[in-house]
């Protein structure tokens, strides 16, 4: 018989800070641009910092928590489903939203920024569902 492996493989706990520096690196891009030191164009600015805060949201998801037992890793589970039916039901209800308000009340949501409110809903879904435990 086979033995099924049902745990997820996450980064190490330590990667937490390697991560947090990936997310506070386009800070310094921000504050060269702003002080005139680096010349960027807005979009590519824009487009390299949402890029990088994701990358580092992701990773951030991605790595185990200081104790990582069971019920952590239902409530990870249990929290990434939920946060991804929010991402679904954003897309579907959009539509409706401005087709019944007459292009008035739009999220005007592009991808990067849909993806970052799934994973910030994901992370406070966690705390809530860690809090409550």
């Amino acid at each position: 018989m086979t033995k099924n492996n049902s745990t997820l493989n996450l980064l190490p706990y330590s990667f937490k800070r390697i991560v947090l520096f990936i997310m506070l690196s386009p800070l310094i891009l921000v504050i060269l641009s702003m002080l005139e030191l680096i010349t960027f164009e807005k979009e590519l600015l824009k487009t390299i910092v949402t890029t990088t805060v994701l990358l580092g949201l992701l990773l951030f998801a991605l790595t185990k928590d200081k104790i990582e037992d069971e019920l952590t890793m239902i409530i990870r589970l249990k929290a990434l489903a939920i946060s991804f039916i929010y991402g679904v039901m954003m897309v579907i209800v959009e539509p409706f939203s401005n087709l019944l308000f007459d292009h008035d009340f739009s999220f005007g949501m592009e991808t990067r920024e849909l993806l970052l409110s799934m994973l910030l809903f994901y992370f406070i879904m966690k705390y809530l569902m860690k809090r409550g435990r």
